[in-house]
């Protein structure tokens, strides 16, 4: 389940030149910042968010500092960044070309760097002149991405708001870098004009590196299903969950998910870790009185699905049965769309009636929570977790798709809104496979598409609504997987947007990693949903 504050009315407030770019970078250590502070005596001045990028460009020859310094606030020259570009593309500088440009000498040291990247198409001038000793400017720099890493034009589904601020010659430009997360920019906006500071360059300098460098996943896949890469994944990160939730428990982070996940996975758990979970659920629902929350009726809905997993009564835990508290209609929405979301989810499950309690206002029924969630429809055919939202969110829709996949095939008002959804979430997957939430490129926005695709026996590897300039919804989400097994909630370099910063792996994003890779391999293998658990015995 989700983190509250990251779907509250979206700000722009994003960092000042990239997101996530398509592959992350493990966050800069104690290490490399030993080694940028040997190489340059300004390295305190640096932004953490450029650190990493500046070691590696450093490393790769693709910058340099001067004096030992980097002067990472400085602005960057149209002849520097030519170095950079030819540098970062390998570019031929040994054959004999005349120069094009009136104030580009022979006898200049950028000579052969800017007429290598004029002549590769990739920097232009005006009126016979490149003004090398210019800043390069944000727009300028977007139009020579574009064209040196052959992207093709996509319209950006971010509103730039000073897009006519910016050239003619660079709007589309700047709506396609937008789109592909290459480069952002502030509340402000774009910022078209503004000049590119060194360290922003150097940043913008990986970025190309890794993505000439990269292939396209989708494209030359051997293995159609991914499976085998799939699997090793699962394997890797259930055993990063064990290692870092040791006493799971009644807990939306470091517990019933984990289970769940765990649960319904092919990786080996030993029964005493389970058997530990049950012990501590058992004594919750002791000290509670049975009795989890008065209003988050999703903290039941969360054990039941753990417990189904298992093969466990929902009836009698401690005494005490989770079903009950889902007859109260009244509390069970206090909580929201969430509320009829898990609901639905953890009743059927299994197919568990809905029992009819003496005294509650209203009898919950699976026609309301159904009505519930498909009054809250948006009219661009998504959702979002508020009541008044203008906005559909990439989360909420896909959550509303797994509550709702049940009745995908018996009821017909059912089956148009989750069409309707799933065209939405296809329009709004951004052009390396993901899906933002606001602002913020997630793994839990892809993590939530990826259930509910599978869920549906949509192919989220294969199926051309989800695959974007050859890039996936599992590509998207595999670039999040961490070395050690977890998953990072957001890259380094990306939008924060409350939960775990930038670079750090998190456990919420790796439990919904966890879980959707094994939707995804239950869809593949012609198993049972994730959360279809009828196969389940006990």
């Amino acid at each position: 389940m989700m983190r509250k504050n990251r779907f509250v009315a979206w700000a722009l407030v994003i960092s000042l030149l990239l997101s996530t770019g398509f592959w992350s970078r493990d966050a800069a250590s104690a290490a490399s910042r030993v080694d940028l502070h040997h190489l340059y005596t300004d390295a305190d001045a640096f932004s953490d968010w450029a650190y990493s990028a500046i070691g590696d460009a450093t490393q790769n020859g693709f910058v340099q500092g001067s004096n030992g310094k980097f002067n990472p606030k400085a602005a960057v020259t149209r002849a520097e960044f030519a170095k950079m570009l030819v540098s970062v593309l390998k570019l031929d500088m040994t054959l004999d070309r005349a120069g094009n440009f009136t104030d580009v000498a022979k006898k200049d040291w950028f000579y052969p760097y800017v007429t290598a990247a004029d002549h590769a198409g990739y920097m232009s001038g005006f009126n016979e002149r490149f003004n090398p000793n210019e800043s390069i400017t944000r727009e300028q720099l977007a139009a020579t991405l574009v064209r040196a890493l052959a992207i093709e034009p996509i319209k950006s589904p971010a509103v730039i708001k000073d897009i006519d601020a910016a050239a003619a010659w660079a709007k589309a430009d700047i709506e396609t870098i937008v789109a592909f997360e290459l480069m952002t920019g502030d509340q402000s906006g774009f910022q078209p004009k503004a000049s590119v500071t060194r360290e922003m360059a150097a940043v913008v300098a990986m970025r190309a590196y890794d993505y000439k460098l990269a292939e396209k996943p989708a494209e030359n896949e051997t293995d159609p299903d991914k499976i085998d890469a799939i699997t090793k994944q699962i394997i890797q990160t259930a055993a990063f969950m064990q290692k870092a939730v040791t006493d799971p428990a009644i807990a939306s982070v470091g517990g019933d998910w984990t289970i769940v996940a765990l649960a319904r996975s092919s990786a080996a758990v030993p029964d005493a870790y389970f058997a530990n979970y049950l012990s501590n659920v058992e004594k919750t629902m002791k000290e509670k009185a049975g009795k989890l929350h008065s209003v988050k009726y999703t903290e039941y809905d969360r054990v039941i699905l753990a417990l189904t997993a298992l093969g466990k009564n929902i009836d009698d835990v401690a005494g005490y049965s989770l079903r009950e508290p889902l007859a109260d209609y009244e509390t069970l929405i206090k909580q929201g769309i969430n509320g009829p979301i898990f609901a639905l989810i953890a009743l059927d499950s299994k197919h568990y009636e809905i029992p009819v309690v003496a005294g509650v206002k209203t009898q919950t029924t699976r026609e309301l929570l159904i009505d519930f969630i498909l009054n809250r429809e948006l009219q661009d055919g998504g959702w979002a977790l508020g009541a008044n939202a203008d906005a559909a969110d990439a989360d909420v829709t896909a959550m509303v798709i797994q509550g709702l996949t049940p009745y995908y095939e018996t009821k017909d008002n059912v089956k148009a809104a989750v069409d309707r959804a799933i065209t939405w979430l296809s329009k709004a997957q951004s052009a390396d496979g993901g899906f933002a939430s606001g602002d913020s490129v997630s793994s839990e926005s892809v993590a939530q598409v990826i259930v509910a695709l599978s869920g549906l026996g949509i192919h989220p590897h294969q199926d051309s609504r989800f695959v974007k300039n050859g890039y996936s919804t599992i590509d998207a989400l595999l670039s999040f997987a961490a070395p050690n097994g977890g998953f990072y909630h957001v890259k380094q370099g990306g939008t924060d947007n409350g939960g775990a910063k930038p670079g750090e792996v998190d456990l919420m994003a790796s439990d919904q990693a966890l879980y959707s890779l094994v939707a995804y391999e239950r869809m593949v293998k012609g198993q049972t949903g994730l959360y279809d658990m009828t196969d389940v015995k006990g």
